[in-house]
């Protein structure tokens, strides 16, 4: 009870930003590495390192309870280490957009944005239906222009059709990605860094590993069709989510885009704020 009364006589308004701010951090990492390989390791760490300072406490253990008190500071530093990719996205994301998280409002929609969306969608029905793999890349905020530069710039019109042709099996920039910006397909037949999150228990190939890679390096959409199964998947910050419906890679294209169905809210409202209406 008087631990309890000297912490609440030493909790001021300092004490409630620093802890504020903790948080913030705190949720900001594991949005960006929920889902992935190093979210299961962090999940390890904690159980382990809870573990321990359970037992030391009521076991009374000094040297465990020494241990876990000295070595936080290096405990910090191999945690920079290991979650470096994370926390370069994680800086990334505050250079583009000077926020720790995604903005969770969507905003209306742009007649561009959803011929875009109308594009990649229909022609990832029909290649999934006729069995050609293929890997859209589609641009946000980031830019691409350093992948680009890897493949055949086309800087053409975007449509249902060109993507259809582009992965063609008999046509030369089939192999490789396409990327896209807005209503413009920049470039086709693009080398991408491979991700390594997926080993061989996940059974996907080049193009699943690809779209994974682009998404844990920019802020950009992948989206992969399977040439065996035509399945189709969609990655985005560093997630693989694979086995969907057309009309899912629709509603997750449009949440991913901070897009608006048709209708759903008034413009320059946030969504919420339209719903409740």
């Amino acid at each position: 009870m008087e631990q309890l009364e000297y912490l609440a006589s030493e909790f001021d308004f300092g004490a409630a930003i620093q802890i504020l701010l903790v948080a913030l951090l705190f949720n900001a990492v594991l949005s960006l590495i929920r889902g992935t390989q190093a979210d299961q390791l962090l999940r390890g760490l904690l159980v382990v390192a809870v573990g321990l300072f359970v037992i030391g406490r009521v076991l009374q253990l000094e040297l465990i309870n020494w241990i876990l008190d000295q070595g936080l500071l290096v405990a910090t530093f191999a945690l920079i280490v290991v979650f470096q990719p994370e926390l370069r996205r994680l800086l990334e994301r505050v250079g583009r957009t000077g926020t720790l998280v995604a903005h969770p409002f969507g905003i209306v929609t742009t007649e561009q944005t959803q011929q875009m969306i109308d594009a990649v969608v229909g022609s990832a029905e029909e290649l999934s239906a006729r069995l050609w793999g293929a890997l859209i890349v589609v641009q946000r905020q980031g830019g691409l222009d350093e992948f680009a530069s890897t493949g055949t710039r086309l800087e053409a019109s975007l449509s249902r059709n060109l993507l259809v042709t582009v992965f063609h099996p008999g046509s030369e920039l089939h192999d490789g990605a396409l990327l896209v910006n807005g209503t413009e397909v920049v470039a086709a037949h693009v080398m991408l860094p491979l991700s390594d999150e997926l080993g061989p228990q996940d059974h996907v190939g080049t193009r699943h590993r690809a779209g994974l890679g682009i998404t844990e390096a920019t802020d950009a959409i992948a989206v992969i069709i399977s040439e065996e199964t035509g399945g189709i998947s969609m990655a985005v910050d560093g997630r693989l989510e694979r086995h969907l419906t057309p009309d899912q890679l629709r509603r997750r294209l449009e949440t991913a885009l901070r897009v608006q169905t048709r209708g759903a809210g008034l413009q320059g409202l946030p969504a919420w704020i339209s719903r409740s209406r």
